[in-house]
């Protein structure tokens, strides 16, 4: 599961931060139980890590932009695997969404709300088949207006998701090939075009934020295929064909060159140890 690394980041230098006013004992040792948390999830331990940040939650419960909860969270969102059929899994995605939630609120306490624990959460519902939960956290990332580039790249984010779902939908409907739509009710392919269209708003918008953002061109190209196949007019289903074509070619050059991209820079980092 793709873990945010900007934010760990983050919390890793509040981390050290001085130490002052009352409670210096209780705050000493949640920085340490904390500290000792950080080196067990480097380590992949996220059992004994998880541990470590309870101790340290409950020595300073409100430690700085909540970093000990932030990371007992992704603990224990690690130790989600989609699709396992062993209950401790299942157990550890929804003490994860819990504590995420907890974050999510203290933070919009303070008015900060925390838009990395709200995208976290659409992604373990989404990961967990709760598709409503990730549409309505989704939905609250999306009210957040973006102040700076981060925040617009997670609102693009937010969007995003939203379409995958609503491609997700058209397309268990529809069949990969199309093959289910003459047995559909004319409402339900109206309700299905519905759901192409929010989808391609949502990717439209997306885009807007992030101009290279090739996943979601990927998903334009999906759902511009999920309306060809509905379309019965033949040179208007051509004209989306081309259209999902376009859309997949620059979603692969853009993907080429990111990761060509990355690629220098690891050399780059190699030559200069």
């Amino acid at each position: 599961m793709r873990v945010n690394n900007r934010w760990l980041a983050a919390m890793l230098l509040l981390a050290v931060l001085p130490l002052s006013g009352c409670g210096f004992i209780n705050k000493l040792q949640s920085r340490d139980n904390l500290n000792k948390g950080v080196k067990a999830f480097t380590d992949q331990k996220y059992d004994a890590a998880a541990q470590f940040f309870r101790k340290s939650i409950e020595l300073d419960p409100d430690f700085p932009e909540d970093v000990p909860r932030m990371y007992l969270a992704t603990a224990y969102m690690l130790q989600f695997v989609p699709g396992s059929m062993d209950p401790k899994s299942e157990q550890m995605g929804d003490k994860a969404i819990e504590t995420f939630a907890e974050v999510v609120e203290r933070s919009e306490a303070e008015g900060k709300p925390n838009i990395n624990a709200m995208l976290a959460i659409a992604s373990l519902t989404y990961q967990m088949d709760k598709v409503e939960q990730t549409k309505q956290w989704c939905d609250r990332v999306l009210a957040i207006e973006p102040q700076s580039e981060e925040e617009k790249n997670n609102k693009a984010e937010a969007h995003y998701r939203i379409a995958v779902i609503d491609f997700d939908t058209v397309n268990e409907e529809t069949g990969t090939l199309g093959e289910n739509i003459e047995f559909l009710e004319q409402e339900d392919k109206d309700r299905l075009r519905e759901d192409i269209e929010e989808g391609l708003g949502h990717l439209e918008k997306a885009i807007d934020l992030r101009p290279n953002y090739f996943d979601a061109m990927m998903y334009q190209n999906l759902l511009w295929r999920e309306k060809a196949k509905m379309e019965e007019d033949e040179e208007e289903k051509l004209k989306l064909i081309n259209q999902a074509d376009i859309a997949y070619n620059k979603s692969i050059q853009l993907k080429l060159k990111a990761e060509a991209e990355e690629a220098a820079q690891h050399r780059e980092l190699d030559l200069g140890r």
